[in-house]
């Protein structure tokens, strides 16, 4: 069960909310890991960010984190347009020869969702059937990373104002960057958590399907089971930091970093099944399904955290405005800014 010595005022909102969806979670595959599992993940991952990053995020942004973490499954059911866009965000179905719905290969994405899209047409699919949870990840941490490229050029802002004007306008600025920042590395970690859950990144999505079965994997429902009630009953906070990983530099771009992370996942597909059956399909804590589970669930907070830390510090060579203005200039003193340098009509 998993446990925790902080009690939010926001979770027992979101809680409700999931509550009220629970009836519907077996049926929609793009729920992933129940809102335990993703509170859980970014909790875990915003506590272990270095002291650089939390001191800009400020007060209780654990909390906010982790919360948002969870946000994208307590808005379904927003409604049709809503919910058809959004849902194929959180998964992508890799076959067993690690082709995407047997069309686009994984190991050669296209850049964009639009191209992905165009040539998953071209088999007969689209990204709304094949998911899109690659590009979600990628798209998310790009705004993430220009979240931080500006909070660091206003902080300069703020610190080097020789005005009244400008102190109030990078002071205004900053809270509100500070807030939005929160949102958007909740939010977008929720798409991390779902990455490192198996059955997101397969065709063996809930059963392992009409594809062949030399091991006779079940074909039983298994998917919310092993995200959701598992979780929340067997699966401890304390264990999952146990099991938290050292930051990974890749020491690569965040294309190869997403794909090697969902590379990763799809390597336990098997094991998932594997397990099925000495946890009754992920009803009981039979102690290996326990451990598997936890590593899961670990994996997602680590590389939440890591692709933050890549986040904040690729942000330093990133451009902020119009003329763009590199960050690093500005942290160094070569560029002074002013309410006058961003945002020009």
């Amino acid at each position: 069960m998993i446990r925790t010595g902080k009690r939010r005022a926001l979770r027992a909102i979101g809680l409700a909310s999931a509550l009220i969806l629970a009836a519907v979670a077996t049926e929609n595959r793009a729920w992933a890991w129940g809102h335990t599992g993703h509170v859980t993940i970014g909790e875990v991952a915003a506590e272990n960010l270095p002291w650089q990053i939390k001191a800009m995020l400020g007060w209780q942004s654990d909390t906010a984190i982790s919360e948002w973490n969870a946000e994208l499954d307590v808005s379904k059911g927003a409604g049709q347009t809503h919910d058809f866009e959004r849902d194929p965000g959180h998964y992508i179905d890799i076959d067993d020869s690690g082709k995407v719905l047997g069309g686009v290969d994984f190991n050669a994405m296209p850049v964009s969702r639009r191209d992905f899209d165009t040539a998953l047409r071209a088999g007969g699919q689209t990204q709304y059937g094949a998911g899109y949870l690659y590009y979600s990840m990628i798209d998310g941490w790009q705004q993430v990373r220009m979240d931080f490229a500006w909070m660091r050029a206003l902080t300069v802002g703020l610190r080097t104002a020789s005005n009244r004007a400008d102190r109030e306008f990078f002071q205004t600025q900053l809270e509100l960057r500070r807030r939005l920042l929160l949102r958007d590395i909740g939010v977008w970690g929720h798409y991390v958590a779902d990455g490192s859950q198996p059955m997101h990144v397969s065709v063996h999505f809930n059963g392992w399907g009409n594809y062949p079965n030399p091991n006779n994997y079940t074909n039983a429902p298994i998917h919310a089971p092993f995200e959701g009630s598992f979780v929340k009953s067997f699966i401890t906070e304390r264990a999952i930091r146990a099991a938290l990983p050292r930051y990974r530099d890749c020491g690569c771009q965040i294309e190869q970093r997403v794909h090697d992370y969902l590379q990763a996942t799809l390597g336990t597909v098997e094991r998932t099944y594997q397990l099925a059956p000495v946890s009754n399909n992920y009803t009981t804590p039979a102690p290996a399904a326990v451990g598997f589970v936890t590593q899961r669930v670990a994996a997602g907070a680590a590389e939440m955290r890591d692709m933050v830390i890549d986040a904040w510090t690729s942000s330093a060579d990133w451009t902020v405005g119009y003329p763009a203005i590199k960050v690093s200039d500005i942290e160094s003193g070569k560029v002074k800014v002013t309410r006058d340098s961003f945002w020009h009509d």
